[in-house]
């Protein structure tokens, strides 16, 4: 049942990604805080800020928690101005710097599992999430939608409305077996601004066009502004690119900024196809909605 969240007024500061640029113009979206003696840090990985008048929201804490931490002081902030931090998903470039961040976590009951990337026969890469630590965080495991500060709010589970979007890369232990992963886990996170929604998202291993649509649907909002995230068009997802960008045109998705796993191919078509839409974002890079 949709939420119907009121607008908010709200700033959104990417704090890692996988890369930095800088002493290139603003745009009217777009402001660059990181510059010279003030460098902002990247890493593999991702982490956002949501700041509202009521309250600071921390999205993943990308594989380190070192950029994260650094490029929050050259914000003016710390982890004591924090009020929840929320996980994208269980993989631990979203989620290393966990020993970082204290208090409250919203997660998924899967996240803590152990997790595997394995793209062919052979090949396996271990992306399980550290543990928490119960004398300093207090975790709460949701798979329904979750209210974070008025106007903003998770997905909860996304349902896989398009097959298309499925990638199947990913391994989880299960006893002594790694099964497939369907990463339950992943979710995103909306704010309700006045020019319509704006879905944030860590990997989209759910399907970034799944996760608009659940944005809608637990929202009630039907109007998305802005979609900015890792759509994980990267290697063997490239095929999906151009059905993606066509999708975005049939949502209306007035900017279309994509991110860290995204892929410079997905990065450039975007930049191609949706000229308008598409704006250029790194590692402090801010965003007033």
């Amino acid at each position: 049942m949709a939420e119907k969240l009121a607008p908010v007024k709200a700033k959104l500061t990417i704090l890692v990604d996988n890369t930095i640029m800088e002493l290139i113009p603003d745009s009217e979206l777009v402001k660059r805080r990181s510059g010279p003696q003030k460098n902002f840090l990247a890493e593999h990985g991702f982490s956002a800020l949501i700041e509202t008048d009521e309250a600071k929201v921390l999205v993943d804490t990308g594989v380190t928690g070192i950029p994260m931490e650094h490029n929050l002081k050259l914000l003016g902030l710390n982890m004591d101005d924090i009020d929840v931090v929320v996980f994208s998903h269980g993989h631990n470039d979203h989620t290393g710097g966990l020993d970082r961040v204290k208090g409250r976590v919203i997660v998924h009951p899967d996240s803590f599992h152990e997790r595997y990337l394995s793209p062919k026969e052979g090949v396996k890469f271990n992306l399980t999430s550290p543990p928490p630590d119960p004398k300093k965080h207090k975790i709460e495991f949701h798979t329904e939608p979750v209210k974070l500060a008025e106007g903003v709010m998770t997905t909860g589970e996304v349902r896989r409305n398009h097959d298309w979007e499925e990638l199947k890369v990913f391994k989880r232990k299960e006893g002594d077996a790694l099964v497939e992963d369907k990463l339950k886990d992943d979710m995103g996170v909306v704010i309700n601004t006045e020019k319509g929604l704006v879905v944030i998202q860590g990997c989209s291993h759910a399907g970034i066009i799944n996760t608009i649509e659940a944005a809608k649907e637990v929202t009630g909002v039907d109007e998305v502004y802005c979609v900015i995230g890792g759509f994980h068009l990267i290697g063997p997802a490239e095929k999906k690119i151009d059905r993606t960008i066509e999708a975005f045109r049939k949502l209306k998705i007035k900017k279309v900024i994509p991110i860290h796993c995204s892929g410079f191919e997905a990065m450039k078509q975007v930049s191609l196809q949706m000229p308008e839409q598409f704006e250029y974002c790194t590692v402090g890079c801010e965003m007033a909605f």
